[in-house]
Parts: structure tokens; sequence; C-alpha cells
């Protein structure tokens, strides 16, 4: 098999709640390199985004509704990534951990945007309901 082909392979791959766990502990673990407080919204956040994955009745349906949430579209994933370098820059090791994270969302999200025309569907039948 061709690396091309191999690495086109790869890329399609969906990531499992195992990967998304993962990648959140390894938020945390920069969080702990730069010294954030435990007791602080930004380890609190993530260590709960963890709990919750780890208590959810069906994992990778979890964390692909958590995708579809966090990562709506293709604009919103590009506009997470501007803020996030805006947010993180002085921090490289979250910012990476981070971006990692909403890769593997995108991964997930992305056959399940909406388009224009669902769009245009949805606002008609709210309008007439």
């Amino acid at each position: 098999m061709s690396k091309r082909k191999q690495s086109i392979q790869t890329a399609s791959i969906k990531p499992l709640s195992q990967d998304i766990e993962k990648a959140l502990i390894n938020i945390v673990k920069a969080g702990l390199y730069y010294r954030k407080p435990k007791d602080g919204k930004f380890m609190q956040g993530y260590k709960e985004r963890i709990s919750k994955l780890r208590q959810a009745e069906d994992p990778e349906e979890y964390i692909l509704n958590t995708a579809q949430i966090i990562i709506p579209n293709e604009a919103k994933y590009h506009q997470y990534k501007i803020d996030y370098k805006s947010w993180y820059q002085r921090d490289p090791k979250i910012l990476d951990a981070i971006i990692s994270l909403h890769e593997l969302y995108y991964k997930l999200a992305k056959d399940y945007f909406i388009t224009e025309e669902k769009i245009a569907e949805e606002v008609e039948d709210f309008l007439n309901s």
C-alpha cells in the first residue's frame, strides 16, 4: 500500500471516545505543565468534560453529540482555531493539545455540518409550525 493511500485511509477513520479522552487528558497535562490552578476554571472545566465522557452511557454517541455542538460548521471550527491561538499563544503545549482535540471533534462533526438547503428547510418548518 502506498504511503499516500495509507494516509488517506487513516485520515478517514473516525476518532473513538478513547481518542477524545486521551486528548482531554493531554490538555490537563499541559495545564499542569504551566501550573494552571487545579481549582481554576480551566482545569475544572476539562476535568468535568473527562468525567462526563467516562460516565456516558454510550461514549461514542456522547462524543459525536459533543462534537456537533462544539463544531456545528466549518466557520466555527476555523474561528475556534483563531481564538485559541490568541488565547494560548504563550502556552504552546496547551494550544497544541486543544487544537488536537478540536481536530478530532472536527473529524466527527464534519459529516453533520448543516447546509444552506437544510437551513432553508428548517426555517420554513419553524415558521410554519
